[in-house]
């Protein structure tokens, strides 16, 4: 296991939040954490894309270079490797926006394959990129992204059809995609989304679920599930601190 992957081993992963999470909120929230996901970023020639304005950039490396240079170096200072997360209608412009953020100084890079914004969906993208119909364009991007970058990749997903998400998984490894990213909805005792996660060991070299995840027992019991790193979204929004609390008690014992 690569060291980037061994990094993110029993870790706390502040997850992507389009409208929040900037340089400064992942500095803010994702301190101390194994890593702070930034986006996702919408890259679209269109003038109307329904979606926070500074998470939506024109296909012009000039803007968004400058952007991304200086929001990365703003999440490093919240002592965590930065990602940056992206969500596009076209390939070239994933690959380009996920290149500069390379170039820019983040850690790792990762498709959304997650929305269910209509922009993506009826262009079989977003989270339809992952139904059994879509294979070949899911196997077509991920190998594109891996070309295109140095640092790992990432692909966040979420859990819909349990047999569709298997084969995606297994698409995405199959290529080489280190490390997926799973929504799955809940993740209690009893849960479905704690259920299916049962069934993925081995199947990736580096799973980050998230769900629900608001205190260290839940974390632990994602953990125990064979997951390898947690994400939270919303509870950290709620607790800047959450994050880093989490990180501290699943890696040395201590909850404060």
């Amino acid at each position: 296991m690569s060291t980037a992957i061994q990094d993110l081993k029993e870790g706390v992963v502040l997850a992507e939040l389009g409208g929040y999470g900037n340089g400064p909120y992942c500095a803010a929230h994702g301190a101390n954490a194994a890593l702070a996901m930034m986006g996702t970023y919408i890259v679209d020639s269109g003038d109307d894309v329904p979606y926070p304005k500074e998470f939506v950039f024109k296909p012009d490396r000039s803007v968004y270079a400058p952007y991304l240079r200086e929001h990365i170096a703003a999440g490093h200072s919240g002592d965590t490797r930065i990602g940056v997360s992206v969500a596009t209608v076209q390939l070239s412009h994933t690959l380009e926006f996920l290149a500069t953020a390379e170039e820019a100084g983040a850690d790792y890079v990762s498709l959304c394959a997650h929305s269910s914004m209509e922009m993506f969906i009826k262009e079989r993208l977003g989270e339809a990129m992952c139904r059994r119909e879509n294979a070949a364009i899911l196997k077509e991007w991920a190998v594109a992204i891996i070309n295109a970058v140095t640092v790992p990749v990432i692909f966040k997903i979420g859990l819909t059809d349990p047999v569709d998400t298997v084969d995606a998984i297994n698409i995405l490894t199959g290529v080489g995609v280190p490390i997926i990213h799973i929504n799955v909805d809940q993740t209690h005792q009893g849960s479905n989304g704690l259920h299916f996660l049962e069934q993925l060991t081995g199947r990736c070299q580096c799973l980050i679920i998230g769900g629900g995840i608001q205190n260290i027992d839940d974390a632990r019991r994602v953990l125990d599930a064979r997951a390898n790193a947690v994400a939270i979204g919303t509870a950290a929004m709620r607790d800047p601190a959450l994050c880093a609390s989490i990180q501290r008690a699943l890696r040395y014992g201590k909850s404060h």
